[in-house]
C-alpha cells in the first residue's frame, strides 16, 4: 500500500489530520481531515498573529521525533497538540516528516479559558466565532494521543523504501566523537538560566560540530538548526514564557538562512543561546506557572465532587510525586492542604444559608462521609460545623 494510503487510513482511525512535510516545511501530503481543522487553525492565527510559525512548530516537530527515537509529542503555539515521526530519510537526514493532529489534551471550555480568552481578551462575537470552530479540532485523552504517536511511528517506520530506521544508534566516527554528555550539560545550563556555564559547554560542543562539518556550510547549517530547536525545549523547561521562545525560535530560524560565513554562524548561535537562558532567568520566578494555574483552577471547579490529587496530576500531565513537589515549591502549601482548604470554604458558605441541611453539606463539598467531614472542618476551622452554623445564625 502505498505511504500517503497508508496515513490516509490512520488518519480516519485516529480521528486527526495526518500531514507530510518536507525538510523544508513545504506540504507533501494532506489527509481528508486536515480540511475541518484548517479553518480555525486560520482563525486562531489571525488572532494572534502568528504567521506561519504554527506551521514552523510542525517543521520543528519532525526534527524533534528524529532526534529522540521517532515520536514526539508537542504543542504548538496555538496551544493545540499534534504528534510527529520522521518519514523519509536519506543518508540519516530527515527529508520528510509525518505530522498527526491538531488535537486538544484539555477540554475545550479551559482551552477558551486559558489558551485563548487568558492570552487576550475577544469580543464576544470573536470568542463565539473560535468556539464554533474549536468544535473541529477533537479532544484526545493522554493515553490515546500516546497511542496515535506510537502507530504514527509505526507506520513510518514500515516505508522501509522511503527511510533508513529512526531508532537505530548512530554509528561511525563522527557520531562516537559527538560530545553527547557535553550536549546534555548545555541543555541543562539552558534550563537553568545560567548563560556564563552554557556559552563554555557551547564552545566545546561548536569545536566537534565545525570539525564533522568538513567546512561544509549547509551541514553546519543544518547541525546548528538541530542546536537551537534543543535550546528552545530547554528554555520552555526551565520555565520561559512559550510565546516568547516560539516567537525568538520562528525568527532565529529565518535569520540563519541569510547567514553565509562560518563566523556568523557561531556568533549568531551564541546570542541565541545567550537569549534563550536569558528568557529562562527572566521567567525563573513564573517556573511551572501555568501548571498551577491549571491545577488550581481544575481543583476549584471540581471541588464539589470527589477528586484525588491522581486526577489533579492526570489533569496536568505529570506524575503525582511530581505534581506534589512542584505544587508545594510554586504555592508553599501541599496540593491535599489547598484542595481541603476550597472545600472547607466551599462548605462555610453552605454552612452559613439556613436552607441547606447539614447532611447534605459533605456531600456537596466532596467528602465521602459526614464524620470525616465533622474531623476535618474541626481542624481547619477550630469548631464543628453544627457550632459554626449556630454561630453564623446569632451574628446574623
Amino acid at each position: 500500500m502505498r505511504p500517503c494510503a497508508v496515513l490516509e487510513n490512520l488518519s480516519l482511525a485516529a480521528g486527526v489530520g495526518v500531514t507530510v512535510l518536507g525538510a523544508s516545511g513545504e506540504t507533501l501530503f494532506s489527509s481528508s481531515l486536515c480540511a475541518g481543522t484548517a479553518e480555525f487553525l486560520r482563525e486562531i492565527g489571525s488572532v494572534f498573529d502568528y504567521g506561519d510559525a504554527e506551521h514552523v512548530a510542525l517543521l520543528h516537530g519532525c526534527y524533534q521525533a528524529r532526534r529522540f527515537g521517532g515520536q514526539y509529542i508537542f504543542l504548538a503555539p496555538s496551544g493545540l497538540a499534534y504528534c510527529a515521526s520522521p518519514l523519509g530519510m536519506e543518508k540519516g537526514e530527515m527529508v520528510s516528516g509525518a505530522v498527526a493532529g491538531p488535537f486538544l489534551m484539555v477540554d475545550s471550555r479551559e482551552y477558551m479559558d486559558m489558551d485563548v480568552l487568558g492570552r487576550r481578551p475577544l469580543s464576544e462575537r470573536a470568542a463565539g466565532t473560535l468556539e464554533k470552530g474549536l468544535k473541529s479540532v477533537p479532544y484526545i485523552l493522554p493515553a490515546r494521543a500516546r497511542a496515535i504517536s506510537e502507530l504514527l511511528f509505526v507506520c513510518a517506520s514500515g516505508f522501509s523504501d522511503l527511510k533508513e530506521t529512526v531508532d537505530a544508534p548512530p554509528t561511525g566516527p563522527s557520531a562516537a566523537a559527538y560530545p553527547i554528555a557535553k550536549e546534555d550539560e548545555l541543555l541543562a545550563a539552558i534550563s537553568m538560566g545560567d548563560v556564563h556555564t552554557a556559552g563554555a559547554l557551547l564552545n566545546d560542543i561548536l569545536g566537534q560540530v565545525l570539525f564533522h562539518s568538513g567546512g561544509d556550510l549547509e551541514i553546519l547549517r543544518s547541525r546548528v538548526v538541530e542546536l537551537t530547536v534543543l535550546l528552545s525545549r530547554a528554555a520552555l523547561k526551565g520555565g520561559a514564557n512559550i510565546d516568547a521562545i516560539f516567537g525568538l525560535n520562528y525568527s532565529f530560524l529565518r535569520e540563519i538562512d541569510a547567514l553565509d560565513t562560518r563566523e556568523d554562524i557561531i556568533q549568531w548561535l551564541h546570542e541565541v543561546t545567550r537569549r534563550f537562558a536569558q528568557h529562562v532567568f527572566d521567567f525563573a520566578r513564573a517556573k511551572h506557572v501555568d501548571v498551577i494555574y491549571r491545577a488550581v483552577a481544575y481543583i476549584k471547579r471540581n471541588h464539589d465532587s470527589r477528586i484525588t490529587l491522581r486526577d489533579v496530576a492526570d489533569h496536568v500531565f505529570l506524575s503525582l510525586s511530581y505534581f506534589s513537589k512542584v505544587f508545594r515549591e510554586e504555592t508553599g502549601q501541599a496540593p491535599g492542604a489547598f484542595l481541603t482548604a476550597i472545600r472547607i470554604d466551599a462548605a462555610k458558605k453552605l454552612l452559613r444559608d439556613p436552607a441547606v441541611s447539614m447532611v447534605e453539606i459533605p456531600g456537596r463539598v466532596g467528602f465521602e462521609s459526614q464524620s470525616y467531614f465533622t474531623r476535618v472542618f474541626k481542624k481547619t476551622a477550630g469548631l464543628t460545623p453544627g457550632r459554626y452554623r449556630q454561630q453564623s445564625l446569632e451574628k446574623g
